[in-house]
């Protein structure tokens, strides 16, 4: 594994146009030294009286298609993290934490409603286009974003703003198009900069943003056009001329609001940050120059005009130098946190939203990046689901503790509420008509208090882009393609190789039976149940 203290300076190279943030212009071996975040050597139930009667900051840093097995702290030897490692020593590690769903918008969806993907209105990528625009040589729709979520059925942020947070998104929204009955403005969130638009987000150059915000008199939300990118074609040699890269100007407008929060005033602030989903293209600074001068045997990718996937160069280098740029964020984060006295009492969640990906040139197999795991993005095996998991709670979190507890993202919900305070989230916010949660708080897990742990029965997934369903249960794992299951014990099958269903029958028709119970229709979804 490679030393963190080696890892170079950044220093700014091609499409340097817009500044970069300290975390990328400080060598992360100083970062690391210089984010003061300790860990506590007292248990975790010592202070948590006093930390529940002041209710804590919430941070939940969010990433795109980051794979179990692409941090060093879950064993990734190629990429470093030093912030991240930190930031797992400093809390707990979950080994068994699953995504909502193995592509974005889904398990987004399952995070912000506490629902899994047989209950939730979003189920898959579903995207609405309507009308033109026209930004210099390119033309874009005048509507864009993903399907909505249901208004009738709460969601995280408007949970927190009705307890008194303060309320952020920073990075992708896939909770509703633009003009929808779901964006930022409707749904609780008091400060927005990012994606509305996922098709725009496969650029990191784009020709514009989307911004929400009550501190500027925002009544709605806005697009930002990018004028130092849109004057320039977004494929071909053109695109290499843009010079406005998404991922940091999202994460300094993230930092620009962190710096506004104050102790006593809670906030809850959700980073959902595109790295590292394709495509695979940043600032040609020293993180690239590091990674290419280690893999000298490297490949390219000639792009792909359809899926807005642009031609790179070096695809191994940039895809460990978007996860290390990741990384610099977190480390910006957490030493803001620190000097405004803030991180004490401030619960930081960092995950990803699905598994690896292999679009844009991108190489799991290279970087092992499922984690001997089977599967990728889209799929219900584990490679698509199975994700990291961090949790750091200054007085309830034990300092570098492991967990092996089941969670899924539809467990975020109660687990924050009971953090706030709310321990009847369901009868609160539930509306009439059947609605569901499907949650369990694992806060007794954080707080080192196992024997109060409530686990699931089973845990549900269904995808209908690919065709799949899948139930754990216990070790016993059933997973349908196109309506043909197939059962895996995980204990001895991890990589879920071998299909057990004519040596146990009646453990299968039991997950089959679960799988059609959990799930509800939806006919913009559809998916072959087994």
């Amino acid at each position: 594994m490679q030393d963190n203290k080696h890892l170079p300076r950044p220093t700014a190279g091609r499409r340097a146009g817009i500044p970069t943030p300290r975390a990328v212009l400080a060598p992360l071996a100083l970062l690391a030294c210089g984010t003061q975040a300790t860990a506590h050597s007292h248990m975790p139930g010592q202070a948590a009286g006093k930390a529940h009667r002041e209710r804590p900051n919430i941070l939940v840093i969010l990433c795109d298609d980051l794979g179990y097995g692409d941090l060093a702290c879950y064993g990734q030897p190629y990429i470093q993290t030093p912030h991240i490692d930190r930031l797992a020593s400093q809390g707990m590690l979950f080994t068994q934490a699953y995504a909502g769903s193995p592509v974005s918008a889904p398990s987004r969806a399952s995070l912000m409603t506490g629902q899994h993907t047989g209950h939730c209105a979003i189920r898959g990528n579903r995207e609405y286009w309507s009308g033109d625009v026209t930004y210099g040589p390119n033309h874009e729709y005048a509507v864009t974003g993903q399907h909505p979520l249901d208004t009738a059925h709460v969601v995280l942020p408007e949970i927190m703003k009705e307890q008194g947070y303060h309320t952020a998104q920073f990075g992708k929204w896939a909770g509703g198009y633009e003009g929808s009955v779901s964006t930022p403005d409707k749904r609780g969130v008091d400060e927005f900069f990012g994606y509305i638009c996922q098709f725009q987000a496969h650029l990191y150059y784009p020709n514009f943003l989307n911004r929400y915000s009550r501190t500027r008199g925002d009544t709605s939300v806005v697009r930002e056009v990018l004028w130092g990118n849109a004057r320039h074609a977004m494929s071909g040699e053109d695109y290499r001329k843009r010079t406005q890269y998404s991922a940091d100007l999202v994460h300094r407008r993230a930092m620009e609001w962190l710096a506004r929060q104050e102790k006593g005033k809670p906030f809850f602030a959700l980073m959902a940050y595109t790295l590292p989903h394709a495509e695979l293209v940043q600032p040609d600074d020293s993180l690239v120059t590091h990674y290419r001068q280690k893999f000298l045997q490297d490949k390219n990718y000639p792009g792909n005009r359809g899926s807005r996937y642009n031609a790179t160069m070096h695809t191994h280098a940039q895809f460990a130098a978007m996860v290390s740029r990741m990384d610099c964020y977190v480390g910006e984060l957490m030493r803001e946190l620190e000097q405004r006295g803030l991180a004490e009492n401030t619960l930081v969640i960092f995950t990803s939203d699905n598994g690896p990906h292999e679009e844009g040139g991108a190489d799991p197999a290279f970087f092992g990046r499922d984690g001997k795991l089977r599967g990728l993005k889209r799929s219900c095996h584990e490679g698509g689901i199975r994700i990291p998991f961090i949790v750091r709670w200054p007085g309830h979190v034990a300092a570098g503790s492991t967990s092996d507890h089941q969670l899924a993202f539809w467990d975020v919900m109660p687990t924050l509420c009971q953090a706030i305070g709310i321990h009847d989230y369901a009868r609160r916010y539930a509306h009439s008509g059947g609605d569901t949660f499907d949650g369990l708080s694992f806060l007794p897990t954080l707080e080192g208090e196992p024997m109060r742990q409530r686990i699931h029965d089973h845990l549900y997934w269904e995808f209908g882009e690919t065709n799949q369903v899948a139930v754990r249960r216990g070790n016993w794992k059933m997973v349908a393609k196109r309506g043909k299951p197939a059962l895996y014990d995980l204990g001895t099958d991890l990589h879920e190789d071998h299909d057990l269903s004519a040596r146990y029958p009646g453990i299968l028709a039991q997950l089959v039976e679960i799988a059609r119970a959990e799930h509800r229709n939806a006919p913009l979804f559809p998916v072959t149940m087994p």
